[in-house]
């Protein structure tokens, strides 16, 4: 939190703060409608090249599972099968681990590269990783990979909707990106707290956060930041899970967790409501 405040003050002793409010001043409600009227008619150049990059990441990711000393079939049956119970990660774990001995920084890499890759183009897959994280690299290796990696992949996420995506996301996601935006506005005197409330709290999608901020004038600094602090919460409860992967017998939904989260997230909520609760009076 020091470093956030920390931050954040450098940023407006520079007039940073000012900027970007004027920023996102520009991201009326009125320009964004007139921008979605033109996300109807515009996007195939851009769809076009989303589809470029994606094609040449899941080449990069191909040739690195091809490093990979070849799968038995039993084993690509359990790897190539995407896990709907605690026993399916568990087996999946037990693959990986076969080949973390002797190629361990090959895995590490494979690891980080697939978790950037999902996250960067808004795939569903980084929770799974991130559950099998702590079981492959231990608690303190695995929370800081994760870390890096989901910072790192929504920060790209950030910047491809912002020079590429922006016309697709609001052609495919219109009212999302209209409410993102209302409660951006309103919340814009302390954002980088509104931030790290929709980050902590498990109820906004991250992808949506991510494809949406660039488009609705989010700061990248603001974003980054929150995106760095407000994810720790729920990566140090999945990679704390994956610790003990191979006694999971269960991954479905956790009411402990989530009401965790909301609690953290409502902290991070209190110094809006003080503000807000200062200026009516």
């Amino acid at each position: 939190m020091f470093c956030i405040n920390h931050c954040t003050s450098g940023i407006n002793k520079t007039g940073g703060r000012l900027s970007s409010q004027t920023k996102m001043e520009e991201h009326s409600i009125p320009r964004l409608i007139r921008q979605i009227s033109e996300a109807r008619k515009k996007g195939s150049f851009h769809t076009w090249v989303i589809i470029i990059l994606f094609s040449i990441c899941l080449l990069g990711f191909i040739f690195i599972i091809y490093s990979f000393p070849k799968l038995t079939d039993k084993e690509k049956s359990i790897f190539y099968k995407w896990p709907r119970t605690a026993q399916d990660l568990s087996a999946i774990y037990l693959v990986i681990s076969h080949y973390i001995n002797s190629r361990y920084y090959t895995v590490m890499i494979a690891f980080c590269y697939l978790y950037i890759f999902l996250q960067a183009f808004g795939i569903p897959g980084p929770i799974i990783l991130s559950l099998i994280s702590g079981a492959l690299f231990g608690g303190y290796l695995g929370f800081i990979l994760v870390c890096f990696c989901a910072t790192t992949g929504a920060s790209l996420c950030y910047f491809l909707s912002s020079v590429v995506g922006k016309y697709l996301v609001l052609k495919a996601f219109p009212q999302l990106v209209l409410k993102m935006n209302q409660r951006i506005q309103e919340n814009k005197d302390n954002l980088i707290y509104y931030l790290l409330f929709l980050r902590i709290s498990p109820i906004v999608p991250n992808w949506l956060i991510n494809v949406s901020s660039p488009i609705i004038g989010v700061p990248f600094i603001y974003f980054f930041l929150a995106t760095l602090f407000g994810l720790m919460p729920a990566n140090v409860l999945h990679v704390k899970a994956g610790l003990v992967v191979k006694e999971v017998e269960s991954i479905e939904f956790n009411w402990k967790n989530f009401l965790l989260l909301f609690f953290l997230a409502f902290l991070a909520l209190i110094p809006t409501l003080i503000k807000k609760k200062l200026k009516e009076q």
